[in-house]
């Protein structure tokens, strides 16, 4: 809650995407710390669009980035909130980072807000995956498959990619990466060509980003609640309540969820 709002005070929801974003539950993990889950936070998204009384949303975005996939379904869940309500704006907040997946999600809303030194932009993506075959052979064992098709096994650790693989890959990559381009263009109202400079992985400050049209202003959590105060007709004296997504998990659930292994 911020400041003191009265009772039926117009509420500002603010959804947290914090973390690695993958696919599943949000949580933590011990190597790559919170992990921002596709699935809570969808759920998330709807419950804040299901509300009547949120007048205005706002997507506090601190991430590097994630899986390709999960990203895309955050950014469509935000978007068919967007387009459901028009009038109830939609907000993002950008924290230290905002990179690759993260901008991608960002790029939902039509206001973006960034703080000067956010690490923002990363258009781009990569592919690959971790060969440990050998790893297994050292330990005496045997990995076996049974594949049907051509590149059935082009994700499998056991061996390099054969050729066809590679290009299929290649394929992939090269399909989101253009797909990624072809929405922030859409989203900032940029041509393709221009957006194509700004992307290929580059990253970018905040102040930087606004000057390349990435982002339309500068500050924090409080600059974009009062825009998307500004942007729902509420005046900047009413007090509101801010109301947070995902609602935090206790020490005990988390504890839980480590213990049985979700």
């Amino acid at each position: 809650r911020r400041g003191m709002p009265s009772r039926g005070a117009p509420r500002i929801a603010v959804i947290y995407v914090s973390g690695i974003i993958n696919s599943g539950d949000s949580g933590f993990d011990p190597l790559n710390g919170d992990v921002a889950g596709s699935a809570r936070l969808v759920k998330a998204i709807r419950s804040a669009r299901a509300d009547e009384g949120v007048r205005a949303i706002v997507v506090r975005i601190d991430s590097p980035g994630g899986s390709s996939i999960a990203s895309d379904v955050i950014w469509r869940e935000l978007n068919i909130t967007k387009n459901e309500k028009p009038s109830r704006p939609l907000v993002a907040s950008m924290s230290d980072l905002a990179a690759s997946g993260g901008y991608y999600v960002a790029m939902a809303a039509p206001h973006i807000v960034a703080q000067p030194a956010t690490l923002t932009g990363s258009i781009g993506i990569y592919g690959g995956k971790f060969i440990t075959g050998g790893t297994f052979d050292k330990f005496g064992a045997n990995i076996e498959a049974v594949i049907v098709g051509r590149n059935a096994g082009l994700e499998s650790p056991d061996r390099p990619f054969t050729d066809s693989e590679r290009q299929k890959l290649r394929e992939q990559i090269r399909s989101f990466y253009d797909g990624f381009v072809g929405k922030v263009a859409a989203s900032r109202k940029m041509p393709v060509e221009r957006v194509e400079q700004l992307a290929q992985g580059r990253v970018w400050t905040g102040a930087q980003a606004q000057q390349n049209g990435l982002v339309d202003a500068l500050g924090g959590l409080d600059r974009a609640i009062a825009l998307a105060k500004e942007r729902a007709g509420i005046s900047p004296e009413t007090n509101v309540e801010v109301v947070t997504y995902p609602e935090r998990k206790s020490l005990a659930e988390l504890l839980i969820e480590q213990l049985s292994g979700s």
